[in-house]
């Protein structure tokens, strides 16, 4: 009875676990199907964590660009009318041209059938000038192909091949010399560049840890309120591009505006008073020009005249020639001719012709070039001109009985030489030292900008962070986020710091 009775009992506890465990079940199981299931459309999703984890910010102090404006449909398109529109106007520019040249053709040759022979253009001869010796020592083997002349041609371009070869191998040899000077320097100045480069590495670095370093500071007056919290830390307060500009400088920078402007009107009022003072002064001088000119014509025609009645007096008629010229000199009047005429006692044709002379003489401004220099009309005519030693060898080759066309040819021949090897050496070495010093340039020029980079490198970082320094303030304000949580967004900011964009190693 007593067996019966435990086992009574044990079973009835048994059962009563049981029956706890499945309640406990479904009380579990009911409230995560109420919390995860049946509320899951009502329950609101925080953001909170990735926001801070990614460090996004409500508005940022960014630059933001300007809207894009929509492009006019008509103007992108091809338009027909637009794109043959230049080449029409171009054409029509060009036959205008043409129509009008043809025009002027058209006039000029039916005034020539109009106008007098002494009022036509002269004619010109046709000069071929030789400038060049193998040139020359063809046209004189063309011309006498006998066996000094060939010889000559020769010796030319025999020389004219080694002048080339000697001229390129000093070429050569000059530019594969300036090529290893320049290498030099190069490995010098990369070389030099290393300490430099390091100074703004290490700049870029010591940068970032003094940002770190600062804002931990401020985080910590922050969180732990060991000081009153400011909008900015104080590391970002000399920066005025993040705050924008103090009254007191912006009319510091009015006054320096207005001084360079009262600067440059100053300068285009003293340029307008120097123009009209020497405006004045050319006017001054044209009219002196003028007087001048005016007391030389009046002197030299007095002159002239007083020449004419001088010699008038003697009445020979041997001086008529030059009277005629005087006169024509003078542009005499037809009254002063027949006066002089009449001492001559000259029939009234013989005046005439004497008037009709001096009128031709006004009227004509063309005269024909001296046939020495312009050659003869409507011939040609070859002349050359040789002023390089090839020309010394040719007539060396064709008078070797004459010592001195030898000796003219050597010297001229050394001293061109010698000439030319100087001038390429000097040249050498002043590029050599034009590379060597702009190589020192280029290193000054980069150790001058160490500073101006990592303070471009300092104002990029502060300008990126500002924004989340702002954020983390704004939070911290109002009160919306434990310690723990602005802890976590410092560490972000830290990291950001660190880490973030512009990079220590670019």
């Amino acid at each position: 009875m007593q067996i019966e009775a435990l086992k009574s009992a044990k079973y009835k506890n048994s059962q009563k676990k049981k029956n706890n465990d499945e309640n406990l079940n479904k009380t579990l199981k009911g409230v995560l199907i109420n919390n995860h299931v049946n509320n899951s459309t009502d329950r609101n999703i925080s953001f909170d964590e990735i926001q801070d984890s990614l460090l996004i910010v409500d508005k940022p102090k960014y630059y933001s660009l300007p809207p894009k404006e929509e492009t006019n449909k008509e103007d992108s398109s091809f338009n027909v009318n637009k794109a043959i529109k230049p080449i029409l106007i171009g054409s029509a520019v060009i036959l205008l041209c043409c129509a009008g040249l043809s025009g002027i053709l058209k006039y000029s040759s039916s005034n020539l059938l109009k106008s007098k022979s002494f009022e036509q253009l002269p004619d010109l001869a046709v000069n071929m000038n030789i400038k060049e010796e193998p040139q020359f020592a063809i046209y004189r083997a063309i011309r006498d192909p006998n066996f000094k002349n060939i010889l000559g041609a020769c010796a030319i371009f025999l020389m004219s091949g080694i002048t080339i070869a000697c001229k390129n191998f000093v070429d050569g040899i000059k530019e594969i010399w300036l090529k290893k000077q320049s290498a030099d320097i190069e490995k010098n100045l990369q070389e030099n560049l290393i300490e430099v480069e390091t100074n703004s590495f290490s700049g870029k670095l010591k940068v970032v840890n003094d940002i770190m370093s600062k804002n931990v500071k401020y985080f910590d007056e922050v969180l732990n309120n060991t000081k009153e919290k400011e909008s900015t830390p104080n590391i970002f307060t000399k920066f005025l591009s993040f705050k924008g500009e103090s009254k007191n400088n912006k009319k510091s920078n009015e006054k320096e505006q207005l001084k360079k402007n009262l600067k440059y009107i100053g300068l285009i009022l003293t340029a307008l008073i120097a123009g009209i003072a020497l405006g004045k002064i050319s006017l001054s001088n044209l009219r002196k020009t003028a007087e001048n000119t005016n007391t030389f014509a009046n002197t030299f025609t007095e002159r002239t005249i007083n020449a004419i009645q001088n010699t008038s007096e003697k009445a020979d008629k041997k001086d008529i020639p030059q009277i005629i010229e005087l006169l024509k000199s003078i542009c005499a009047k037809p009254e002063f001719i027949n006066e002089i005429g009449k001492k001559y006692n000259l029939s009234e044709k013989e005046i005439q012709a004497i008037i009709d002379s001096v009128k031709e003489s006004k009227k004509t401004i063309f005269a024909d070039a001296p046939t020495a220099l312009g050659g003869i009309p409507k011939k040609i005519q070859y002349y050359c001109y040789i002023d390089e030693n090839r020309g010394h060898l040719y007539n060396w080759i064709l008078n070797p009985g004459n010592k001195f066309t030898k000796y003219i040819f050597l010297a001229f021949t050394m001293s061109s030489a010698i000439g030319y090897l100087f001038k390429q050496g000097m040249d050498a070495i002043k590029e050599a030292t034009v590379i060597k010093e702009n190589a020192k340039t280029e290193l000054n020029l980069r150790k001058r900008l160490v500073d101006v980079e990592i303070r471009n490198f300092k104002a990029k970082k502060e300008s990126a962070i500002q924004p989340l320094i702002d954020n983390f303030y704004k939070q911290a304000s109002n009160g919306t986020k434990s310690k723990e949580e602005l802890k976590q967004l410092a560490d972000n900011i830290l990291t950001e710091i660190k880490n973030g964009p512009p990079y220590v190693y670019t």
